[in-house]
C-alpha cells in the first residue's frame, strides 16, 4: 500500500475516508493540480514522462518559463535544467526524445523534473531501483541538502543500507496498515526494521546447493550489435546462474533484444535455447495491463491450448487449470480474473517471473528480476531461479544491483 499512499498525499487518488494535509490545511480540492500547487512532488516508480517529449521538455512540462509576449523561454529552462542536473551528479542528453533513452536516465529525468518545481514536499518512490551504489550516493547526497535547506522528502525504498545510511524516521507498512514507526540514528541497526517488513512467518529460504554443471544451454560468440554490444562473447551452461553487473546503458538492453530476438547481430552467433525472457519493465514489455491475471500468466502460449492445432478452438478447461496452477507457485494474489493493473509492483513481477518459469526453456535470461520489489518477494524470485538451476536451467541475470548477483550468481 506504499505507493498507493503517497498517490493519496500528491492528489493522484482521493481516499475513500479520512484527509491529507498539506502545509496544515486540507488537501482541496484532492487533485494533482491542487497537490502541485501546493508543492507536492512525486517521482513515480513507474515513470510519468511523454515519451516523444525531450528530456527537457518533459522537466518543464506544466511549468514552463515564458518571457515577453507568452514566447516559450526555453534558453532560461535549459540552464536550470543543467544546473539540476550537475546537481544531480547525472549526465543525459536534454535534446533527445526520451523514448529513446535507457530506464536509468528515465529515472533521472523524473527527479530532475521533481526538483524542478521546486517541491516544498518531494515524494520519490524507489528512486534508486536501477541506479549504481555510487549514482544513489550522489541522490541522496543532493536529498540531504535538499531536507537540510527546508524540503521534507519521502523516500520508498526495499534497500536496508539505504535505510541505514540516510534515514531520519523509517516507517514500515505492511498489508495496507502502518506495523511499525520510529525515528532512527543513521548508521545505527536495521535487524528490527527487517523482523518489521517480513512480518512473524519471515523467509527461510534454503541456500542454493553446489551442483554439477551441464552443457552450455544459451552461448553468444562475438556478437556486435550497433553502438551495444562490442564483440560480447558469454555463456551459460545448464544449471548454472550467471550474472551480468555494470552501470546502466552499458549494452544491458541490446544483450536481451538479441536474446529475444528482437533484433539480428550485426556480427556474431547466438546459440542455445529456447530462452524465456524477464524483461526489465514490467509494466511495458512484460504485462498487459488491463487484462486478467489468468490472460497474462499465459500471455503467448495459447497455441497450446488450441483443439486441432494452433488455430483450432481454445481448450477453456486446460488454460484455467494451467493459470490457476501457476498463479498458486507465483504467491501473488489469487484472484484469476483479477486485472495485473490493480496488482503492487512486486506482485505484478511475481507474475511475469512465473511466467518465465513456467515455460518449457533451457534458459532464464531475466533483467533486473527484482527492481522495486520487496524483500519478501525478492527473496521469492530468488529462491525460483535457484529452483530452475537445480533441475538443469540456465539462468542469466542481468542486474545493476550487485548485492543481488552476489547472492544468486555463481559466476559474474
Amino acid at each position: 500500500g506504499k505507493s498507493t499512499l503517497l498517490k493519496v498525499v500528491a492528489g493522484m487518488v482521493v481516499p475513500d475516508e479520512g484527509e491529507v494535509l498539506v502545509g496544515g490545511k486540507p488537501l482541496v480540492p484532492h487533485t494533482t493540480q491542487e497537490g502541485i500547487a501546493r508543492g507536492v512532488a512525486m517521482v513515480m516508480q513507474h515513470f510519468a514522462l511523454v515519451p516523444v517529449f525531450t528530456a527537457l521538455e518533459n522537466i518543464m512540462l506544466g511549468v514552463e518559463p515564458v518571457k515577453g509576449l507568452g514566447v516559450l523561454d526555453t534558453r532560461s529552462a535549459r540552464t536550470r535544467a543543467k544546473a539540476i542536473a550537475k546537481e544531480l551528479g547525472a549526465e543525459f542528453p536534454l535534446d533527445v526524445a526520451v523514448e529513446t533513452l535507457g530506464v536509468g536516465d528515465r529515472q533521472r529525468i523524473e527527479i530532475a523534473r521533481a526538483l524542478y518545481r521546486d517541491a516544498k514536499l518531494l515524494i520519490l518512490d524507489e528512486p534508486t531501483a536501477v541506479l549504481t551504489k555510487s549514482e544513489a550516493s550522489l541522490l541522496y547526497g543532493t536529498l540531504r541538502r535538499l531536507a537540510d535547506a527546508g524540503t521534507g522528502i519521502v523516500v520508498v525504498t526495499h534497500k536496508m543500507d539505504e535505510v541505514r545510511a540516510h534515514a531520519d524516521v523509517v516507517t514500515v507498512m505492511r498489508k495496507g496498515s502502518v506495523v511499525f514507526s520510529r525515528a532512527m540514528a543513521r548508521g545505527g541497526d536495521v535487524d528490527d526494521i527487517t523482523k518489521a517488513i517480513m512480518g512473524d512467518g519471515g523467509h527461510d529460504h534454503a541456500a542454493a546447493t553446489a551442483h554439477e554443471l551441464g552443457e552450455p544451454v544459451c552461448a553468444l560468440e562475438d556478437v556486435e550489435v550497433g553502438r551495444g554490444l562490442h564483440g560480447l562473447s558469454l555463456d551459460v551452461r545448464s544449471g548454472e546462474i550467471v550474472g551480468v553487473a555494470g552501470v546502466e546503458g552499458n549494452g544491458q538492453r541490446e544483450l536481451i533484444e538479441v536474446l529475444a530476438g528482437d533484433v539480428v547481430p550485426d556480427r556474431g552467433r547466438v546459440s542455445g535455447g529456447p530462452f524465456a525472457i524477464v524483461r526489465e519493465d514490467r509494466q511495458h514489455e512484460g504485462l498487459v495491463l488491463d487484462v486478467t491475471l489468468r490472460d497474462n500468466l499465459l500471455l503467448g502460449e495459447l497455441g497450446a491450448y488450441a483443439r486441432g492445432g494452433p488455430i483450432g478452438l481454445l481448450d477453456l478447461p486446460a488454460i484455467e487449470k494451467e493459470a490457476r496452477t501457476r498463479l498458486d507457485r507465483s504467491g501473488a494474489p489469487k484472484e484469476r480474473d483479477r486485472t495485473a493493473r490493480t496488482l503492487s509492483g512486486g506482485n505484478q513481477q511475481k507474475i511475469v517471473v512465473e511466467r518465465a518459469l513456467a515455460r518449457p526453456a533451457k534458459a532464464i535470461i531475466a533483467s533486473q528480476p527484482t527492481r522495486g520489489v520487496d524483500l519478501g518477494a525478492a527473496a521469492d524470485i530468488h529462491a525460483r531461479f535457484h529452483e530452475a538451476a537445480a533441475k538443469g536451467t540456465g539462468v542469466l541475470v542481468i542486474s545493476a544491483d550487485l548485492d543481488e548477483l552476489r547472492a544468486l550468481a555463481s559466476r559474474i
